[in-house]
């Protein structure tokens, strides 16, 4: 019977109030909502890249020698623990009838790793057939017959068969970069279609890695396979110089035999020629012998008519011979030559470098660094956003609970008075908060994870190849939420009854003495103090007055207009970093990549370069990828530029020096480095770090400066330094070029005009990086909105929560002033005066809070390769502030006419 009574009571008290119930359910509900749905997304990221993973059996890592590899190499590496291996074939080649740079992949049937999903058509059956990428529909037809003019195929002409998608190209625009430019596509051949002696690739799984690919764990475990994979290798590098080095030699012994024999074959026709010229000597003595007889005997006349046959025939006999002499010398000339390549070959075999073995994890893959390092900002996002938001859910939960229960206290005391037990009187309360946090966080944890998750899917599903996206109740999200949300409710309450309940049914029963007046500062400042009018006076003593109401509203309006700043700051700085590269740090326009002649034959491009308008100056570099790798750091890539004219080169880059000993200008002493490289391997100027070139050899670089930079890893150096460090002199291979502003159709003109000198590998424009960076960017655009959305929303319900409480704690107050006769204006003004300050001291106060939360989220979403800079632009404060002023303005209307409402006798007889 009682619990029906308490429960009554309960709906009754809920009904009562009702605007209270819904405000605090709606704080839970967005707190909750915003929590679970943040902290879902980015486990549902990583739960889909698992299963794609592991359903397409992705390979860990893949190997590349640049010596190619064998059948032994893989017999080697699965002496590893776990490990299978599948050698494949691999090349770049440059489509020059399509305009087009394709990745050449072989495939086979039998292969498990890297499995392909066909998308059209059908997969390969024939040696000259072929399927495409399915991202490259518009340029390549089905049933199309196209040329790899590669000497590495038997077939060259293949058809089309099918367009596919590959594991190991998750985003659909990112297809990495080769010797021969930017890829913009990959092809599958079979691969019995290859004649290469040697592999060119090795596709590597571990069965014993864990399955969570984004785990710790797991990256912890793959650099212990990565080290034992070094460890072969680096024994295994003098075996196959060995290898190389006796297959080169015995090819030139074979070389070798068959040119002395064909200087054996010359020497028989030279001697053989020999006897000829001997013959024909004796055949002109002869002739001459006869010829002084018959002159004696007939004339001169009749000798030369007599033996002129014969004299034609030595002629003809001896020009034979001249040209069979002309054609040994040819020949012995020809063996000479040949001897010298053979010497050449095998001076070049016995004095072979060690080939390198190149590794490249999941994570290096095209597209991979950015789906792992997405997953990794939104989760990071959710670490902070959400929890500053459900911080601020749960300290005004806390307030209307904690005043719901105070404003009960002559029931309390009555119901005390009346022989209740304590816990027969907590019941009532505890049921109003139970149902609170079971209505608003069963509601955010269902629509936090069907609903947000989703929205953030939708967009993804337009950068990357995955379709269908799984949707998760995940426990530990939901249970600290659910946690929080219970401290908020049923732990506010426990704390206020248990105050409460140990005060006497007498002191309960009886009213609490207002908060005493008392002189504030303002008033010790006489001139100002006596021009103040009595209601401003009043409102200035008010405020002092409840001094913790106004610093917990002052604290809410700020921590939601702190979350809105947040908001447009993070739009701004997640879009930053591409224009921050390349409109502050790097001041040219374009990279022109050169072929393997370099520099040396480039008139055509600078003739190019001096015909086009729009360029204004142009800087010659050598430029390369390299690697940098340390004992229990992840492996970097970055890009090496190297200069003949420090000097000038400034005028493309700029440095801004990160710590006070760093260099500001290239110097021979040593490289400069970009910032997030040397935090990443905790590397300082005067220190050193370890560089990996393009083909795996190793050089050791001392820092001479560390530089900022966004986007990526840059390595700069002196031609002088370099030619220091690797005792090699590269030619010059890459133009810098600055020009005016370009648009679209100017920069694929240039483009063309550069492809059509036949002197250019690669040509890469910083507005084609500036538009992927924005279109990357833009994947976290939906998140951002929904903060700025829930963050006005949660702005409006905390604005009118606090007013409700400050109406309630003063409703004899406003009360007796009515009934002096104060009109309802008068009255509404004498509760917003004190809003309008509180909205002020609250947003002034939320910029700062804005700033400093934008800058902690940016700086733990910075990832490896890109540095978020903080930004937080003026129409971010300005919204933040127009925002909480509209809704503080709808509070006030309708705090208007509740007020108007006020039962005047009601409430000066409540405590009687």
């Amino acid at each position: 019977m009682k619990n029906n009574v308490y429960i009554r009571s309960t709906f009754r008290d809920i009904k009562q109030s009702f605007g209270r119930f819904i405000a605090v359910v709606l704080i839970i509900f967005m707190g909750v909502l915003l929590f679970v749905g943040i902290k879902s997304v980015g486990p549902d990221l990583e739960k889909l890249g698992n299963q794609y993973f592991q359903k397409q059996q992705l390979s860990n890592v893949q190997i590349r020698g640049t010596a190619g590899l064998t059948t032994k190499d893989k017999e080697l590496i699965e002496q590893i623990d776990g490990a299978h291996a599948e050698l494949g074939y691999n090349f770049a080649y440059s489509d020059e009838e399509n305009d087009r740079n394709l990745q050449v992949y072989s495939f086979d049937k039998e292969q498990k790793q890297n499995q392909l999903t066909l998308e059209k058509g059908s997969m390969p059956t024939a040696d000259d057939e072929a399927v495409i990428d399915s991202q490259m529909q518009d340029d390549y037809e089905i049933g199309q017959t196209i040329t790899i003019a590669d000497d590495q195929l038997e077939n060259q002409e293949v058809k089309i068969t099918g367009y596919v998608e590959s594991p190991l190209y998750i985003n659909k625009t990112e297809r990495g970069a080769a010797e021969v430019g930017d890829i913009d596509g990959f092809i599958y051949l079979s691969a019995s279609n290859f004649t290469a002696d040697a592999y060119s690739m090795m596709n590597l799984t571990f069965s014993n890695l864990p399955y969570d690919f984004f785990s710790d764990a797991y990256a912890a475990q793959l650099n212990a396979k990565l080290e034992d994979i070094d460890s072969i290798f680096d024994k295994r590098k003098e075996y196959r110089k060995q290898e190389l080095t006796d297959d080169a030699l015995s090819e030139i012994a074979d070389e070798q035999e068959e040119l002395d024999e064909n200087h054996r074959k010359l020497a028989d026709g030279q001697e053989e020629l020999d006897e000829a010229k001997d013959e024909l000597q004796e055949k002109k003595d002869q002739f001459s012998e006869q010829k002084e007889q018959v002159i004696a005997a007939y004339g001169a006349a009749a000798a030369d008519e007599q033996l002129a046959e014969s004299q034609e025939q030595l002629a003809e006999a001896e020009v034979g011979i001249k040209g069979q002499q002309g054609t040994l010398d040819e020949n012995q000339q020809k063996l000479a030559e040949g001897q010298e390549d053979i010497d050449k070959a095998r001076q070049e075999a016995e004095d072979m470098e060690e080939p390198n073995y190149l590794t490249d994890v999941r994570k290096n893959y095209p597209g991979f660094n950015e789906y792992t390092s997405l997953s990794d900002r939104i989760d990071t996002i959710g670490n902070v956003f959400p929890v500053f938001f459900f911080l601020i859910a749960i300290l005004i939960t806390f307030t209307t609970i904690t005043r719901m229960v105070e404003e009960n206290r002559k029931e309390i005391g009555t119901l005390k008075a009346l022989g209740y037990r304590n816990r027969e009187i907590s019941s009532k309360y505890i049921l109003y908060a139970f149902f609170t946090v079971l209505l608003g966080a069963t509601l955010g944890v269902i629509v936090g994870t069907k609903f947000l998750p989703p929205i953030v899917f939708l967009l993804l599903k337009q950068m990357f190849i995955f379709q269908n996206y799984p949707i998760s109740f995940w426990f530990t999200p939901i249970m600290i939420a659910m946690i929080a949300a219970v401290i908020a409710t049923l732990g506010s309450a426990v704390y206020v009854l248990a105050k409460d309940l140990r005060e006497k049914p007498t002191s309960l029963l009886m009213p609490k003495a207002p908060k005493a007046g008392q002189r504030i500062f303002l008033e010790r400042i006489t001139p100002l103090w006596a021009r103040l009018g009595f209601i401003k006076k009043v409102t200035a003593r008010n405020l002092f007055r409840y001094k913790a109401r106004m610093i917990l509203t002052v604290l809410g309006i700020a921590g939601c207009t702190g979350l809105i700043v947040a908001g447009f700051g993070l739009k701004d700085s997640i879009e930053a970093p591409a224009y921050k590269q390349f409109e502050e740090l790097n001041h040219y326009q374009a990279m022109v990549t050169l072929n393997e002649e370099g520099i040396d034959n480039s008139e055509q491009v600078e003739a190019a370069f001096k015909a086009t308008a729009e360029v204004d100056r142009y800087l010659p570099i050598y430029s390369e990828q390299v690697k940098f790798k340390e004992k229990g750091a992840t492996e970097q890539n970055a890009t090496l530029s190297v200069t003949e004219q420090p000097d000038a080169f400034l005028d493309f880059v700029t440095f801004h020096a990160e710590t006070d000993d760093s260099q500001t200008h290239l110097t021979n002493g040593g490289a400069m480095i970009s910032d997030r490289l040397a935090k990443l391997y905790d590397a300082s100027v005067g220190g050193s770090l370890k560089m990996q070139s393009a083909e795996g050899d190793e050089y050791e670089i001392k820092i001479a400066g560390i530089t900022e930079n966004y986007l990526g890893h840059n390595v700069y150096m002196t031609k002088d330094y370099f030619n220091e460090v690797t005792d090699i002199d590269e030619d010059l291979n890459t133009y810098l070029v600055k020009t005016a502003d370009m648009d679209k159709p100017a920069e694929n003109d240039l483009s063309q005009t550069l492809e059509d000198t036949d002197e250019v590998m690669n040509i890469t424009f910083n507005s084609d990086q500036i538009e992927t960076q924005a279109s990357s960017s833009a994947n976290l655009m939906p998140i951002i909105l929904i903060f700025i959305i829930l963050s006005g929303t949660l702005a409006f319900v905390v604005l009118y929560n606090l007013t409700n409480i400050n109406i309630s704690e003063r409703e004899r107050e406003l009360a007796t002033i009515k009934v002096l006769g104060f009109f309802n204006k008068e009255v509404t003004m004498y509760i917003v005066r004190e809003n309008v300050i509180f909205t002020i001291l609250g947003i002034l106060f939320g910029f700062g809070v804005g700033k400093v939360l934008t800058w902690f989220i940016v700086t733990m979403a910075s990832s490896d390769g890109i540095v978020f800079p903080l930004i937080v632009p003026p129409i971010g404060y300005l919204m933040a502030a127009l925002m909480t002023i509209v809704f503080s303005a709808i509070v006030m209307i309708i705090t208007h006419f509740k007020l108007k409402n006020i039962d005047m006798i009601g409430a000066l007889k409540a405590n009687e």
